[in-house]
């Protein structure tokens, strides 16, 4: 037996708003467990993500234990290991930028320049994707425009060699083809 069509209409709209209000009583609970396991996913992210810091920052001091520098140039600057902590997402080149910005003011006297400079190439070669084409560059521009700072890093040792090969060499390339396109490009930045 066929419904008439007003009555059918009617029952097609009591069984959709049956499943709307089933729908809707189930959508509380659903986004609340949703929202929670994203909370927790991200909560655990951060923590991978500070672990991977403080694991990053305890290698670094565990390089420079035997650096040749004696009173402390080489040390990490603690405010910007405080912001990568803490700003997982932009940390990084948050300080890169603040870091950049005072390497550029002409203002500043050259130690305080040449720290931006050389904290911007560590932080370059050290990062979890390194930009090693970058962290040359700030090596090279160091040595190059701030003859009288920093030359404890650069002074020939077996520390630097390990230094070099570890975090600046480019596939196929060595510590003394590195070293030899180094004093090339500094000389060359000298003149301009």
């Amino acid at each position: 037996m066929r419904l008439p069509l007003p009555l059918m209409k009617m029952k097609l709209a009591a069984y959709g708003a049956a499943c709307t209000f089933m729908l809707a009583g189930c959508m509380p609970g659903t986004i609340a467990t949703t929202v929670g396991t994203g909370y927790v996913y991200e909560q655990k992210q951060d923590q991978k993500y500070k672990h991977d810091v403080e694991r990053a920052v305890d290698q670094y001091q565990q390089d420079h234990a035997d650096s040749p520098c004696q009173h402390g140039e080489d040390r990490i600057m603690e405010p910007a290991i405080k912001i990568i902590k803490e700003h997982r997402l932009t940390g990084v080149h948050e300080v890169l930028e603040r870091l950049d910005t005072i390497y550029k003011d002409s203002t500043q006297p050259d130690n305080v320049r040449a720290g931006a400079l050389y904290n911007m190439a560590v932080l370059e070669s050290r990062r979890k994707s390194p930009n090693k084409a970058k962290a040359r560059d700030h090596f090279k521009q160091l040595y190059a425009q701030f003859p009288s700072e920093y030359r404890c890093i650069f002074e020939e040792s077996e520390w630097r060699n390990q230094m070099i090969q570890k975090q600046l060499l480019l596939p196929g390339e060595t510590v003394d083809s590195f070293l030899e396109n180094a004093r090339r490009d500094a000389e060359r930045r000298r003149m301009q």
